[in-house]
């Protein structure tokens, strides 16, 4: 089975967590940790899995409108 080196954001920057030691290495940027993770697999004694999340969006509660919020019904003249 394929070791996993998990790519995400936390507060400030990215990290790197891999799964079979659970070391987490942390970076300010995106490209850095997912450059990191490479040359990490590539000296990796076995196969690796690089999974890189994407940062997280707001819920869409929090950026949706209900269609009773707008402030004209649809169809009617501005």
């Amino acid at each position: 089975m394929a070791s996993v080196f998990d790519v995400s954001p936390y507060d400030g920057g990215w990290c790197v967590k891999i799964a079979d030691t659970g070391e987490v290495l942390f970076f300010d940027s995106r490209r850095r940790a997912i450059a990191q993770a490479g040359r990490l697999a590539c000296a990796w004694p076995r196969a690796v899995k690089v999974k890189v999340h994407a940062r997280r969006s707001p819920e869409p509660e929090a950026w949706n409108q209900a269609p009773t919020d707008f402030a004209f019904p649809l169809g009617a003249p501005v």
